[in-house]
Formats: structure tokens, C-alpha cells, sequence
């Protein structure tokens, strides 16, 4: 898809971080885009006339085996990845949202930096439990496909499976 957006075949993607993580290197895989660069943003959804919601949902997940040979060790070297200088280096190259509130390193997600805190909403205070993106995917393809409107597929949201 991300290709595809780079190519001209498609003017918009419906993503969530996971996908957005993944234009800057195939910036270069596209012959359209490295001959004809252009700029672009993700805008914040659902949208409505106040303006753009932000769902914050983790993009980034660490684990740690605890039977590991050095769990000290191990557990120290993840406090210190998960401090936000870290995360945010990690964001900036690997164009994650970044963990912080400040979402100005990266043009891509200026429009976040813009909503407010009142419309910016934890997926698990709203009932969504599984990744955004099974939603986001799950009523993308339903529209795509003829099977739900836009309005259905916003009425559903959190609920497909």
C-alpha cells in the first residue's frame, strides 16, 4: 500500500503508526516518488467539525524474557531504552509516534501536535482492546469493498473482528 501511495495508484492509505513507521524507506524503493518527491501528512481520524481525534495507542512494545541469562542486566538496558530521549530517537528514525507530547520532529505527524488533549483518546477508555489497526483495516476494507458505508463503518468501529 505504502508503495502504491508513493506511486500515484492511490491518493490517500487509511493507517495507523505501524504503516506510517514504514514510508520513510520506501521513499526510495519508488521510482515516482525519487523522481517526483512530494510532501505529505496523516491526518488525525475520526474527523469531525471540532476537528481531528487523536488515538493515542502504543506503537512500540518491548518484552523481556524473565528466565534470560543476565535479567539485571536486561531490565536496566530497558529502563533505559524506554526513557523518552530514547523513545524519541527511536521514533525520529524509525518514524514512530513519539511517546512524548511533543509531536514536532517529523512533518509527517505535525497535524497530531494540533489536537487538543480533550480529543485525544486512550482506545481502552472507549473499549477497544485489540489493535487499532484491526479496526482501522477491518472498516477500510468493508468500505473498500462495497460491503459498509462510511457511516456504518463509523457506527462499528471497535466492534469488528
Amino acid at each position: 500500500m505504502i508503495l502504491r501511495f508513493f506511486e500515484g495508484d492511490v491518493p490517500m492509505m487509511i493507517c495507523a503508526g505501524d504503516t506510517v513507521s514504514g514510508t520513510r524507506k520506501r521513499e526510495s524503493q519508488s521510482e515516482a516518488f525519487s523522481n517526483a518527491p512530494f510532501k505529505y501528512t496523516f491526518a488525525p481520524i475520526p474527523m469531525t467539525e471540532e476537528g481531528g481525534y487523536f488515538l493515542d495507542s502504543p506503537s512500540i512494545e518491548f518484552s523481556v524474557n524473565k528466565d534470560c541469562d543476565n535479567l539485571d542486566m536486561t531490565n536496566e538496558f530497558m529502563r533505559f531504552l524506554v526513557t523518552d530521549k530514547e523513545l524519541d530517537e527511536m521514533a525520529s528514525v524509525k518514524r514512530l509516534v513519539t511517546p512524548t507530547k511533543d509531536l514536532s520532529f517529523d512533518a509527517v505527524y505535525a497535524p497530531f501536535a494540533q489536537v487538543p488533549s480533550d480529543r485525544t483518546i486512550s482506545p481502552e477508555v472507549i473499549g477497544i482492546t485489540d489493535p487499532l489497526t484491526v479496526q482501522i483495516r477491518v472498516a477500510a476494507y468493508g468500505v473498500g469493498k462495497g460491503d459498509l458505508t462510511v457511516d456504518e463503518a463509523v457506527a462499528g468501529y471497535g466492534t469488528f473482528e
